[in-house]
C-alpha cells in the first residue's frame, strides 16, 4: 500500500511532458520543483467530501498555482510573502488527475487557485482543464472548481456548465470588513460573480425539474455552490456572519457555506494578530446546520453580548435553554419538528422514534438509546409516558476557565492555514 506522499511523488511525476528515456530520467521543470516544501502550498492533497447525495467521494485537491498578484493580509500566498511558487499548467493537471484516477486515488477532482495577473487569464485556465475532462476524456464525475471574482459574463456561464459545483470566497460578510484584509479585493465583484452563478445553478435545476435529460458532461453546477468566510480576521460578529449566509441562502442555487478560523501566517501584516479558537468556527458550522436542516429560523440563534455565540455551549442547547416553557417533549406523542430541536436528537433519531413508537412501546432511557438518543444531553427535556426522564436540563463540567477566554493558550504562527483552500 502505497503512501500519501508516495502517491502525491508518482502524481508530481505524471505532470512532466512525455520523454524517452529509462524510468525515472524526468525532471520536474523549475516551476515544480519546490512542491515539496510545505511553505510552498504543495500543489496536491486528497480529501473526502460529502457531495449532495450524501455519499463520501474521495476528491483530489490541486491548487494550479500558488502564485498571486494580491496582497492579502492573512494570506499565505500573498504577493509579497517570500515563499517559492509553483505552478501547474491545464494539461498537466488533467495528465495528473488522469493518473491518480485510473489508480483509484480518487473518483473526483477540486480545484482551486491563486490569482497571478489577470482573472479573465486564470478564467479560460481552468475552463480549459474542464473542456479537457469533460469533452476530450468523457470525464463524467465530481468537479468542484474555485472561481476567481472579476471573470467575463461568457466565462461564468461556461465555467458552471462544466461544473459539478461553483465556489467563492467572500472572506467578510461586507466590503468594508473586507478591505481591512484584502485591499486588492471588491466584495461587490465577488457577490456579483456568485448571483450570475447562482441565477445559472437554479435555471439548470428548473430546467432539471420540467424534464431536462441529466447532461453528466455538463451538469451546470447542480450541486449548488458554496462560499467561504474567514473568522476572525475581521472584527465581524457571527451574528453579521450568519446574517449574510442566511440572506444568501434565501436566493436558492447555495448549498452551504464554510467557515475558516483565522490562522497568523508567518511573514504576513496579520502574523502577530490572535488566531481564532478553532471552536468558534465549529459553533458556526453547528448553527448553520441548525438554519440548513433543522428549520430554525435567523433570529432564533442565541448570541452573547458581543453578538457572537457562546463556545462554552452548542447552538441547540443554547436555544433550548433559552426556550423552557417548550419542554419537556413527551417522546411518544410529539412531533417530528419538536423531537428535532431536543438537544442530544438528530435528524435520523427523530425519524427513527416516529417510525418505532407506531409498531412498539417505548418504556425508557435504554430504548431511547438503541434508537439513537444521546440521552445524558436529551433527558433532560424529555418525557416518557408523562414522566421525566431526569430533573436537570442541563449540566456543564466545572473548569477553571471558559473557553471564550483562552487563558494559558498557546500561539500558533502558521506557514499555511489549514482552511486556506476549503
Amino acid at each position: 500500500m502505497l503512501t500519501l506522499e508516495q502517491k502525491l511523488d508518482i502524481l508530481m511525476t505524471l505532470a512532466t511532458d512525455d520523454q524517452d528515456g529509462p524510468p525515472g530520467s524526468q525532471t520536474l521543470p523549475p516551476r515544480l520543483r519546490h512542491t515539496k516544501e510545505v511553505g510552498a502550498l504543495r500543489p496536491l492533497n486528497i480529501r473526502t467530501v460529502r457531495p449532495g447525495n450524501g455519499m463520501r467521494v474521495p476528491l483530489l485537491r490541486i491548487l494550479m498555482t500558488n502564485a498571486c498578484s494580491y496582497n492579502c493580509h492573512y494570506c499565505p500566498m500573498r504577493r509579497d510573502r517570500k515563499l517559492p511558487r509553483t505552478l501547474l499548467k491545464p494539461d498537466e493537471l488533467v495528465r495528473i488527475f488522469l493518473g491518480a484516477h485510473r489508480r483509484g486515488w480518487c473518483e473526483g477532482l477540486f480545484i482551486t487557485t491563486g490569482i497571478p495577473g489577470r482573472p479573465v487569464k486564470v478564467m479560460d485556465d481552468l475552463i480549459t482543464v474542464l473542456e479537457l475532462l469533460r469533452e476530450r476524456h468523457s470525464f463524467a464525475g465530481y468537479i468542484h472548481v474555485k472561481m476567481v471574482p472579476g471573470a467575463e459574463a461568457a466565462q461564468v456561464e461556461r465555467l458552471t456548465s462544466l461544473a459539478t459545483r461553483v465556489s467563492l470566497n467572500l472572506e467578510a460578510p461586507c466590503g468594508a470588513s473586507l478591505a481591512q484584509i484584502a485591499p486588492d479585493k471588491n466584495f461587490d465583484v465577488t457577490v456579483a460573480g456568485l448571483e450570475q452563478v447562482r441565477s445559472l445553478v437554479t435555471l439548470e435545476r428548473a430546467a432539471r425539474q420540467e424534464g431536462k435529460p441529466r447532461d453528466p458532461i455538463h451538469p451546470g453546477g447542480t450541486a449548488g455552490m458554496t462560499m467561504q468566510f474567514v473568522v476572525g480576521a475581521t472584527p465581524d460578529s457571527d451574528r453579521s456572519i450568519l446574517t449574510k449566509v442566511t440572506e444568501l441562502y434565501s436566493g436558492g442555487g447555495i448549498h452551504h457555506a464554510h467557515f475558516s478560523a483565522f490562522r497568523p501566517i508567518s511573514e504576513t501584516p496579520m502574523e502577530n494578530v490572535r488566531g481564532t479558537p478553532a471552536l468558534r468556527e465549529h459553533r458556526l458550522y453547528q448553527a448553520d446546520w441548525l438554519l440548513r436542516r433543522y428549520g430554525f429560523e435567523r433570529d432564533e440563534v442565541v448570541y452573547d453580548d458581543g453578538g457572537n455565540l457562546p463556545l462554552g455551549i452548542d447552538p441547540k442547547a443554547a436555544w433550548a435553554l433559552r426556550n423552557v416553557e417548550r419542554f419537556p417533549v413527551e417522546v411518544r406523542t410529539a412531533s417530528y419538528d419538536e423531537l428535532v430541536r431536543v438537544p442530544g436528537i438528530g435528524l435520523g433519531t427523530a425519524r427513527r422514534i416516529v417510525a418505532e413508537r407506531g409498531t412498539a412501546l417505548l418504556r425508557g432511557i435504554a430504548d431511547l438509546r438503541q434508537l439513537g438518543v444521546l440521552t445524558s444531553r436529551a433527558a433532560g427535556f424529555l418525557t416518557l409516558g408523562g414522566r421525566r426522564l431526569q430533573d436537570v436540563r442541563w449540566s456543564e463540567q466545572l473548569g477553571f476557565w471558559q473557553p471564550e477566554e483562552e487563558a494559558g493558550a498557546y500561539q500558533l504562527v502558521y506557514d499555511v492555514s489549514p482552511g486556506t483552500f476549503r
